[in-house]
């Protein structure tokens, strides 16, 4: 059997390195703007930013009399720590000789020996990683023995359970707003979805509900809004390319964003822009994808990609930031099969 020469991975690595690095980058970039989240790189190891939170009513009547002090405020600090992931792919390019690629272009019959999907091997993999970040972005949780891509980092869901269970996100703080489950429409004259998310906005601060907001929701409650919508009016509402609208009765001042990331749970969440932020070590590093052969089979060849993420809620107060009550479920998106 003859064997196949490898080099010409090795050198699409380097030749092509500069576009392929940033790769991952591309690949959450446009989910990143959907959502309205931040995209900070640089991150070494954590980043923490202090919010001042002012107390209310310091203003008092002056009558001559003893003076009341008042306190000003507290502060909160919000910290994003980043932690490593990587992807080790072993592959062997025999895999591939019974694959044509081209006119006479056999693995193992073509002249050169040379593996002809060197560049779609590469990129593939850095595609699917940036995928697999994608699908922990809202329901990861961190194990440090971990085997799943959802286990790489704590995503925006496990963050907000964490503030749940400290008793910071609660009723009684305004930051939560029962709902109820959202059911698809029943028939024809059935609006409820429609009125529930419009009430959810509706009992948000009156800070949050005066300006521009994002109300966050999961590909099928979107789909039941969008059937409300149309029992209603008896049309669809209107989308834009990355599939937002306008939530309907917020005068445009609330865009719905519909999202495979989230899953298939109950959770929504409604929050100023730019009030969520995913961290990264760096968007381009001199060796963030190898390619290299340290087997004694010289047909085996090991793909290699790893970054340093999290995720971080800048602030949970109820004038920037309102969840309901539902219960998110995970779901996976990456790659073509399981």
């Amino acid at each position: 059997m003859p064997t196949v020469d490898i080099s010409t991975l090795q050198e699409t690595a380097v030749r092509r390195q500069k576009d392929l690095k940033l790769l991952p980058y591309t690949v959450l970039k446009e989910v990143l703007g959907v959502h309205g989240i931040n995209l900070l790189p640089g991150i070494q190891h954590k980043d923490t930013i202090t919010d001042f939170l002012r107390k209310q009513g310091v203003m008092r009547p002056y009558n001559g009399g003893e003076v009341e002090h008042s306190e000003l405020g507290k502060t909160q600090e919000m910290t994003l720590e980043v932690e490593m992931a990587y992807a080790s792919v072993k592959d062997n390019i025999q895999n591939y000789k019974e694959i044509a690629v081209g006119p006479d272009q056999l693995l193992g019959k073509n002249k050169s020996k040379k593996h002809p999907w060197n560049v779609l091997m590469i990129s593939s993999v850095v595609k699917t990683f940036g995928e697999d970040l994608i699908d922990c972005l809202f329901p990861g949780e961190r194990v440090e023995d971990g085997t799943t891509p959802l286990e790489a980092f704590d995503g925006f869901d496990t963050k907000m359970d964490a503030f749940i269970t400290a008793q910071l996100i609660k009723a009684a703080a305004g930051n939560l707003v029962n709902t109820g489950d959202f059911v698809a429409p029943q028939n024809e004259n059935d609006y409820g979805v429609l009125e529930q998310l419009l009430g959810f906005w509706r009992s948000s601060h009156s800070a949050l509900r005066g300006k521009a907001s994002i109300l966050k929701v999961p590909n099928h409650i979107a789909d039941m809004y969008d059937d409300c919508f149309f029992n209603k009016f008896k049309q669809k509402p209107t989308v834009d390319i990355y599939g937002r609208s306008d939530l309907h009765g917020t005068g445009k001042k609330c865009k719905l964003v519909r999202s495979n990331a989230m899953g298939s749970g109950q959770r929504i969440v409604l929050t100023a822009p730019g009030n969520f932020d995913f961290g990264m070590d760096t968007k381009g590093d001199e060796e963030f994808v190898q390619v290299r052969n340290p087997y004694e089979d010289p047909n085996l060849v090991q793909f290699w990609i790893q970054g340093k993420y999290g995720t971080r809620i800048r602030s949970i107060h109820q004038k920037v930031f309102q969840i309901n009550e539902g219960t998110p479920v995970a779901t996976q998106l990456s790659g073509d099969y399981s």
